[in-house]
């Protein structure tokens, strides 16, 4: 449980279970794009997935410690150092040559997670936010968008290696949208359910379907570039569906009551 403007409060989840699903499925997922035109992509876009629900996770142990103003804002701070993570580390397989773009992939991630470092501890030393978990939270917080950002941009491109990515992801400016996109899904569910009654399995079962909502807007894009792009939009959205539906249900046994308020009322009636 988290108490969101206190600080600091226990969680119903492991961090250490939730960075595990981010960093193993997530690079898994984009190491295996290669191996077959439909469900390899469909493993880098699950593998973003997980690493958006490690992303929300990260975001709630850091803002934890305020009154939530500041959610949106590292969100896509974070989201930025990510992106400049991720393509400095793709980047180096057109320079390097090919052998290089086994490991790009993992490069983008640690380059992004330095940068993340750095950042927090000038916000930290300098500008002196109090806030302890500031440095691994805002590491965690910049791999796993490093993570998502590459998954989905793999998605989309069928590879995780630079010259598709640039083709189907940079000069179209889907990476723009990434931005906004996979920002929405990390800093979205910590945003929406924070307070003293957070609870941390309600509020990843939101980032499990804002996550995969995010995967069937991806699945769409990758249309005329993936084959998979059906297969992923499909199971993005049914995917969604049963998170949601899960995160709805949670809400309500953990309401005091809930009520319908009704249709809003017509004008003579105000």
């Amino acid at each position: 449980m988290s108490v969101a403007g206190g600080g600091g409060g226990e969680s119903s989840v492991d961090p250490k279970m939730t960075a595990g699903i981010g960093i193993i499925g997530g690079l898994v997922g984009i190491y295996l794009t290669p191996i077959n035109p439909v469900l390899g992509p469909l493993l880098a876009a699950l593998g973003a997935v997980c690493a958006i629900v490690w992303g929300a996770d990260a975001i709630a142990r850091v803002a934890s410690y305020g009154l939530g103003t500041g959610v949106p804002s590292i969100g896509y701070m974070s989201l930025s150092v990510g992106i400049i993570g991720a393509l400095a580390g793709i980047a180096g397989g057109i320079m390097l040559g090919s052998a290089y773009t086994i490991i790009a992939p993992l490069l983008g991630v640690v380059l992004a997670v330095i940068l993340g470092g750095v950042i927090a501890l000038i916000a930290k030393k300098i500008v002196g936010m109090k806030i302890p978990v500031l440095v691994t939270g805002t590491m965690e917080l910049t791999g796993a968008a490093a993570i998502s950002v590459l998954g989905f941009s793999a998605a989309i491109a069928g590879s995780y290696a630079m010259a598709p990515i640039l083709k189907s992801v940079v000069v179209t400016g889907f990476i723009g949208l990434l931005f906004i996109l996979n920002t929405m899904a990390i800093q979205h569910p910590f945003n929406a359910c924070l307070g003293p009654q957070e609870d941390r399995a309600r509020t990843l079962k939101l980032a499990g379907a804002t996550g995969f909502i995010s995967m069937a807007l991806v699945g769409l894009l990758g249309i005329g570039t993936s084959k998979a792009w059906w297969v992923i939009a499909i199971i993005g959205a049914l995917a969604w569906f049963i998170c949601m539906r899960m995160f709805m249900q949670a809400s309500k046994e953990d309401a005091a009551s809930v009520a319908w308020s009704g249709m809003w009322p017509k004008e003579e009636e105000h």
